[in-house]
C-alpha cells in the first residue's frame, strides 16, 4: 500500500505505508536498526542500538541533511547519543553536522564522543565543526579512531576498519585522498566472546573456539566514501584465516572459517561510484544486502553501472532480486527512499524496508 503525502507545491512523497507499519512492528527494544536516510547524493545514517537497562541509544554517522536527521532522532527518542561520526570532511557528509550538534547540545543530547577521521579539509563547513567542538570540549570528547579500534555499545561491537594508521600518517603531506581518509565501521550483533582465546589449550579446545566463531552474528559494514587505497589496507589488516605449518597455532583453520570482513549488509561506499569498491573486495565482503545512497537525478551519475555489476555478480544468477536498495535512483521503480535494516539478534535474518520518502520529506519513523 502506498500513501501519498504532500511535501510542498507540486511535490508528493510516495510513502510505503505497508513497510512503515512493518518497521514499527519489528523495531523492538532488542532490535539493532541501521537507518540510511534518503538525503540524495550524501550520507546521513542513524544507528539505533538495542535497549539496555531501559535506556535507548542512537549514534549518527555523517549528516548531510540536518533537518531530516533531527526529525528522525525526535521520532526515535534516544535517551543518549554515544557518538556522532563524521567519516570524512566532504560537504555531502558534513553539511548538516554543525546544526545537528547544536540541536543535540540544546536538547541535552550532546554526544559523549565525536569521531573524527583526523583529515583536515580547507572549508568553512569543516572549520565551523572544529570550532564548535572546541567550544564544547567539556561536554563532547573528540576521538580520532583508526583501524582496530573497537567499543561495545548495548551488546553491539563497533569496530573501526579504516583509516589505516599508515594512511593517517600521510594526511599532513596530502598523500592520502580525502575519501580514503573515511572512517569505515563494522557492526557485530551480538559480539563474539574474546575471552576463550586467552585460555590454555587444555581449557579452550579447537571445538570451543570453533563454536564461538560459528556464533550467528548480524554484521553490517558502513563504507563511508572509502576508495581502492583504503580497501587495500582493510583487506590486508583484516585477513581471512589461513592454514600454516606452525605447530603452536591454536586456531585450526580446518575447523574455523575465520572471515572477519564478511557481512550481511553493506552500505556501499562512495554512493556506488566506480571508484568506491572493486569486484575483488565485494567478493571478500559477500554481503547479502547492499544499500546505496544516491539522488533520483544524481549530478555525478550515481550509481555507476560497473559497481552495480560487481555487487550483482556475487549473487545467485537465478535470483532476480540482487539485494540492492537505493535511497534514490533515476529509475522510479528502483527508488526505496530511506532504507531501514533491522536485526533481531543471531536467530533471524536481517529485514530491510524502503520507506518511500523523498529527499525533502521526513522519514516516517
Amino acid at each position: 500500500m502506498t500513501l501519498l503525502v504532500k511535501v510542498r507545491r507540486g511535490e508528493v512523497a510516495m510513502i510505503n505505508a505497508a513497510n512503515v507499519k512493518l518497521v514499527k512492528k519489528n523495531m523492538k527494544k532488542s532490535t539493532l536498526a541501521v537507518i540510511t536516510l534518503n538525503v540524495g547524493d550524501g550520507d546521513a545514517i542513524i544507528i539505533k542500538f538495542p535497549s539496555k537497562k531501559g535506556k535507548s541509544a542512537c549514534a549518527v554517522v555523517d549528516c548531510y541533511n540536518a533537518n531530516k536527521t533531527i526529525a528522525a532522532l525526535e521520532a526515535l527518542k534516544p535517551d543518549y547519543i554515544p557518538f556522532i561520526c563524521a567519516t570524512h570532511p566532504h560537504f555531502d557528509h558534513t553539511a548538516g553536522m554543525k546544526k545537528l550538534l547544536n540541536w543535540c547540545i540544546d536538547n541535552d543530547l550532546a554526544p559523549e564522543q565525536f569521531w573524527d577521521s583526523g583529515f583536515r579539509h580547507v572549508s568553512k563547513t569543516h572549520y565551523d565543526i572544529i570550532r564548535l567542538l572546541q567550544e564544547h570540549h567539556d561536554k563532547i570528547r573528540t576521538v580520532f579512531p583508526t583501524s582496530g579500534y573497537e567499543t561495545v555499545i548495548h551488546n553491539v561491537r563497533v569496530l573501526v576498519l579504516s583509516p589505516s594508521i599508515r594512511l593517517k600518517n600521510r594526511y599532513d603531506t596530502f598523500g592520502t585522498n580525502i575519501n580514503n581518509a573515511s572512517i569505515v565501521l563494522k557492526l557485530e550483533y551480538p559480539p563474539k566472546d574474546i575471552a576463550p582465546y586467552y585460555l590454555s589449550e587444555e581449557k579452550a579446545s579447537d571445538q570451543d573456539l570453533a563454536k564461538n566463531e560459528r556464533l550467528k552474528q548480524n554484521t553490517v559494514i558502513l563504507g563511508g566514501d572509502a576508495q581502492f587505497d583504503a580497501w587495500a589496507r582493510i583487506t590486508d589488516e583484516f585477513p581471512e584465516l589461513q592454514h600454516t605449518k606452525n605447530r603452536g597455532q591454536m586456531i585450526n583453520s580446518d575447523v574455523i572459517k575465520h572471515r572477519p570482513l564478511r557481512c550481511q549488509v553493506l552500505k556501499v561506499p562512495h554512493h556506488m561510484s566506480k571508484h568506491g569498491i572493486s569486484l575483488e573486495v565485494v567478493e571478500t565482503l559477500r554481503p547479502r544486502h547492499s544499500i546505496a545512497s544516491c539522488a533520483d537525478k544524481s549530478e555525478h551519475k550515481f550509481p555507476h553501472e560497473l559497481t552495480v555489476m560487481a555487487v550483482e555478480d556475487i549473487r545467485d544468477k537465478k535470483v532476480k532480486d540482487k539485494g540492492i536498495r537505493y535511497t534514490g535512483h533515476h529509475k522510479k521503480e528502483l527508488r526505496s527512499g530511506t532504507v531501514v535494516a533491522l536485526f533481531q539478534g543471531s536467530s533471524t535474518k536481517p529485514k530491510l524496508y524502503g520507506l518511500g520518502d523523498t529527499v525533502k520529506s521526513t522519514a516516517p519513523l
